[in-house]
């Protein structure tokens, strides 16, 4: 009972707190059924419980969307593109922002501020913390969290069906942590390789 009482007052909280700021930048909210709906992207909170985003539609109304309820959202910073994706993972909806975007796997990474809630002396108390968490989703899988630690056989593991080749080859100099992004675009090379020779 304890946590619907914080969820009602983080919803609350995040109202307050995001009305007033003007931070909001353009962009739009993919629907369900694949409708884009312009307006401003504001406040993105990533906490323990779950996460919400503000988005303000072009008649100047704000909604605070749970990841359950919409695809994604995109929105503008100067030249820059962000594009976060609502997925699940073991009973929870989280936003996830797209570092990788390829035809056969995905990088995706949690937003770097994590907020925590509490109770202390009857109050809800908010203490925010840096993170950096990554995600691979492979074409047709759900998505995993990807830790350095066991990074090879991880992802040796994900890509040996496809790519027995590339999957070999992590670990190996070249094809460490440091270098996701190469491996990630090689391994939708490879891929789509197999798919010309079908």
């Amino acid at each position: 009972m304890r946590y619907i009482y914080l969820a009602f007052f983080l919803l609350i909280g995040t109202g307050v707190i995001s009305a007033q700021s003007p931070d909001a930048l353009s962009g739009y909210i993919v629907t369900k059924n694949n409708y884009h709906l312009t307006g401003a992207i504001g406040l993105i909170e990533h906490s323990r419980i779950g996460s919400m985003v503000e988005f303000i539609n072009d008649f100047g109304t704000p909604y605070y969307l749970h990841p359950a309820l919409i695809k994604g959202f995109v929105f503008y910073e100067g030249p820059a593109v962000h594009a976060y994706e609502s997925k699940y993972y073991r009973k929870q909806w989280m936003y996830l922002r797209v570092q990788y975007a390829g035809n056969s796997v995905s990088l995706l990474q949690t937003p770097e501020i994590l907020v925590d809630y509490d109770w202390v002396d009857g109050k809800v108390v908010s203490r925010s913390r840096k993170i950096k968490q990554y995600w691979v989703e492979i074409a047709g899988n759900r998505i995993q969290p990807l830790r350095r630690l066991g990074f090879r056989w991880q992802m040796r593991r994900l890509m040996e069906e496809k790519a027995p080749r590339l999957a070999r080859k992590i670990g190996k100099r070249g094809y460490r942590f440091k270098d996701l992004y190469t491996i990630l675009e090689e391994y939708d090379r490879e891929c789509a390789k197999g798919k010309r020779r079908l």
